[in-house]
């Protein structure tokens, strides 16, 4: 019976969650349209779309240290990437003036690519070094001037082994050149809400940590390796730690 309910719950949540995932992109597309790349536009989609879905979904995100995660801009956020439900329950704690990266498919989705784009979000090219590149020239800059925060999912796929995979470089060379300290977070696994392969969902508590900041100021691409392997490794500790508690 149990696994009956979760299985229901999942696929509620599917059709549910996908019409108001529909609506509310829809309507911040709109909005953006009057005032495009306002930074304050996926804090608001935040509370919006990820907060009130958590919550209906009977979901409680309970973040540890959200002080480090208001207090320290600008910055570049670095976090695990379990699922694609990590945008309901990272959403739901995004910080203000904050934009995240993404590939480059993420804009060709219908509806939420548009408003993705429109929202000054980061959108990395992989396959083509300059643009990339240029990508990260043009997020240093705005950092900068615009003090804002910028939200990377390293490892660069999902990934519920437990176990961190090999980080992209992007988020670690934005960091160096424009000077500021990278932000670990991290969830713990979110099994204890959702079995996505097996399409069950179920209420419960996910725990979000937030590490404390780590200075690149003075660094060089030639620190870039081992400031990596540094971030990697407190974040496994600090999943470990999570799993363990």
């Amino acid at each position: 019976m149990k696994a009956l309910l979760e299985k229901v719950h999942f696929y509620l949540a599917f059709v549910l969650g996908g019409a108001w995932f529909l609506i509310t992109s829809g309507m911040g597309s709109v909005w953006l349209l009057v005032r495009p790349h306002n930074r304050q536009t996926l804090y608001v989609f935040g509370k919006v779309f990820c907060a009130v879905f958590a919550k209906a979904m009977g979901w409680r995100v309970e973040v540890e240290h959200r002080e480090r995660l208001d207090g320290c801009r600008p910055c570049v956020i670095v976090a695990n990437h379990q699922s694609f439900l990590d945008v309901v329950t990272f959403g739901s704690v995004f910080p203000r003036r904050t934009v995240s990266a993404g590939k480059r498919e993420i804009g060709r989705i219908p509806l939420f690519g548009w408003f993705y784009r429109l929202s000054g979000n980061l959108v990395i090219d992989r396959a083509r070094a300059r643009s990339a590149h240029d990508a990260l020239d043009a997020a240093a800059r705005a950092m900068s001037d615009e003090k804002i925060s910028v939200w990377f999912m390293p490892e660069g796929h999902r990934n519920t082994s437990g176990t961190l995979l090999p980080f992209k470089s992007g988020a670690f060379r934005l960091a160096v050149a424009a000077g500021v300290p990278i932000l670990p977070v991290v969830a713990e696994p979110l099994t204890v809400i959702a079995d996505p392969p097996h399409r069950r969902l179920r209420p419960g508590k996910l725990r979000v940590r937030v590490l404390d900041p780590i200075p690149t100021l003075g660094m060089t691409h030639k620190d870039i390796p081992a400031l990596m392997e540094n971030v990697r490794s407190t974040m496994q500790a600090a999943i470990e730690g999570l799993k363990a508690a």
